[in-house]
């Protein structure tokens, strides 16, 4: 946890002659100076306001050894260790060890960690046996979860594992396709990063038995995940035998041919491990991070994962399926809600657990089915954003989800040109335009949002170019924010300091391009909207902005002007910043902090920018800037869902 820093020596284990040798010569291990890196990293973890992590000496040495004493390797590891328990959970927090299910699965033998071997110095052995659980009930997951705590008690007693890594043993006897396939590319990348990239060990070799027929695909699919060392690292054995060559036969267990016990009685072992650790893991649930106070870019991009080779998980699912003459099931994750929320959507947006896997595998084939939209390829947690906009009816989410990547099309001045780095971008990120607060009323609240416009030079800037920041973080939203994509947005809109020269880019036309998007298109739940310190010429506005508007969201619209005491009735002053008369963070500080949020998604912005339709291949007459939005000045109402 985290403390004062202990003002005495850090206490660790001497390494024995032998593998100091080896500390020094392969991980860059010096006695004399390990002591102050043990200080130089305890102060940087003070430091970090999102990490709460563990300070323990012994912990600390071992992630230094995984990383070979680089100084920068360990705050990067030890950053992404803790982030995973956040970002992660599916799989670092799918089992607790204080907890009997986890001992239970435990025992069913899926993982375990081969005995110390008597014949000299050899890198420790993990044993993974993929068949012992049954996919229907429980997840590959599980199994890394089980390895993840492992690992903990391993490099606390062991210095052989820290100094000389370790090698995996991964034993396929009644694996079936569905423990081949359950994984989708997002878990698959989770998982990889949670035993390749966190753990403070080095993996020196995984050696695969009893492979069976069409798992070459699975493999590639899994290598795209994987670091060059770890894939030349990578062999397949027809028989057992074949282990005595790369791993001490007193190691292996005596139902592969090796002297080193029972599996039974290993995993026995293991099991009176982790009851004896019952504190340390105990203390394990209160470390990660707080991703609402990290400065900067995150250290794992729950994203990226659902972006990568999707199309290659469907090929590796069909081929597997062809050679076997069975059909196959492709397993969906998204982030899990809180029980507040789930009980929410539940009841307001018909959300079903049971049925978001497969309504979210219906949109992606229908989005493959759809010519104009072959370019779009959508992460699941994306698609329940837009099916929780859409109050689950797959009807209403398709034509969201159609319009939305027109309007990417067919509307540059939103959805174009959005590098976060760019000098425009920043302009208005940095003035503090669009602030969503990082507090909600209660924990199934929907979220608040401050709108600021008077804060842009009209001279400088375009009207447009604060809508287009405004739905990038509206984006960010619909990828991270629970609260957000289940209880919908109150909007406060501070009209402070807005002039002639900035109503007067508010044109029919703007307009109505805006509330298109807003009611056609992006999957936002609009539950009230409350405008201060109105201007002189707001009139014209506002009437320019009722035009376009049904009378569902006519009715959410209050003109409070600076009566601040009537929107405290609706908001409470805990969750406002203090500009506000709120008790909240204060607007520099939301300012730094979405700033540094929209640059952490500056790959997915400029990834997305070429997701969008493409109107020479719609089956039915294109759409046009014209046709969605008429002559300019157009005062056509658009209707509410």
């Amino acid at each position: 946890m985290k403390s004062d820093i202990d003002k005495n020596i850090p206490m660790f284990r001497e390494l024995s002659p032998e593998l100091a040798k080896i500390a020094k010569a392969e991980l860059n291990e010096n006695p004399k100076q390990t002591p102050e890196d043990v200080r130089i990293l305890k102060e940087w973890i003070l430091k970090q306001t999102h990490l709460k992590a563990r300070t323990d000496d012994q912990w600390l040495v071992a992630i230094l050894r995984g990383c070979k004493f680089s100084l920068e390797r360990v705050k990067a590891k030890l950053d992404l260790y803790y982030t995973l328990r956040t970002t992660a959970p599916e799989v670092t927090m799918c089992l607790k060890p204080t907890e009997p299910n986890f001992l239970a699965f435990l025992r069913l033998g899926t993982c375990v960690i081969l005995p110390k071997s008597k014949t000299g110095l050899h890198p420790r052995v993990i044993l993974i046996r993929v068949g012992r659980y049954n996919p229907e009930e429980d997840s590959i997951a599980n199994v890394m979860c089980i390895l993840y705590y492992l690992v903990q008690i391993l490099v606390m007693e062991d210095d052989t594992a820290s100094v000389l890594g370790t090698k995996i043993v991964v034993d396929y006897e009644g694996c079936t396709l569905n423990h081949l396939i359950e994984a989708n590319p997002s878990l698959l990348r989770k998982i990889t990063a949670v035993s390749q990239d966190s753990l403070p060990l080095r993996l020196k070799g995984s050696h695969h038995l009893n492979v069976p027929s069409g798992i070459e695909v699975i493999f590639k699919l899994v290598s795209t995940f994987l670091n060059e060392k770890a894939k030349q690292r990578l062999k397949i054995h027809k028989s057992p035998e074949e282990l005595f060559e790369h791993i001490p036969k007193d190691v292996i267990p005596i139902e592969y041919g090796g002297d080193g016990g029972t599996v039974a009685e290993i995993i026995e072992y293991w099991a009176g491990k982790i009851i004896e650790y019952k504190s340390w893991m105990e203390d394990e649930e209160n470390f990660g991070t707080d991703e609402s106070r990290r400065l900067g870019k995150a250290a794992f991009s729950d994203e990226l994962g659902d972006q990568v080779n999707v199309t290659l998980l469907f090929t590796a699912a069909q081929y597997v399926s062809s050679i076997n003459k069975v059909s196959v099931k492709v397993k969906m994750t998204v982030r899990p809600l809180s029980t507040t929320l789930q009980e929410k959507a539940k009841k307001e947006i018909n959300e079903n657990p049971r049925r978001v896997e497969s309504d979210v595998l219906a949109l992606k084939t229908w989005l493959r089915q759809e010519p104009h939209l072959h370019a779009v390829n959508p992460s699941d947690q994306w698609l329940v954003a837009f099916l929780r906009g859409s109050k689950f009816s797959l009807e209403r989410c398709k034509e969201k989800l159609d319009m939305y990547y027109t309007l990417r099309a067919i509307v540059p001045e939103f959805f174009s040109n959005r590098d976060p780095l760019s000098s425009r971008i920043q302009g208005i990120l940095k003035l503090g335009a669009f602030l969503p607060l990082r507090n909600c009323k209660d924990t199934d609240s929907s979220r608040i949002c401050i709108l600021r416009i008077g804060v842009f030079n009209p001279t400088e800037y375009n009207l447009s170019d604060l809508i287009k920041v405004a739905f990038m973080i509206t984006e960010i939203m619909m990828l991270e924010d629970d609260n957000f994509t289940v209880s919908g947005e109150e909007v406060i809109i501070d009209m402070r300091n807005v002039g002639v020269n900035v109503l007067s880019q508010w044109t029919p036309a703007l307009a109505k391009k805006v509330i298109t998007c807003f009611e056609k298109a992006l999957p936002v739940r609009l539950k009230s909207n409350h405008i201060l310190n109105t201007p002189t010429g707001f009139e014209a506005a506002y009437t320019i902005l009722k035009a376009f508007l049904g009378e569902k969201l006519k009715k959410r619209i209050r003109v409070l002007n600076q009566n601040y005491e009537a929107l405290y009735k609706e908001i409470p002053k805990r969750v406002l910043p203090e500009e506000y008369g709120g008790e909240g963070e204060n607007i520099q500080e939301l300012t730094d902090y979405w700033v540094a949020k929209v640059e952490s998604y500056r790959d997915w912005f400029l990834r997305e920018d070429t997701e969008r339709s493409d109107e020479t291949k719609r089956p039915d007459k294109p759409k046009t800037t014209s046709s969605l939005f008429g002559v300019e000045g157009s005062f056509r109402q658009l209707e509410v869902d």
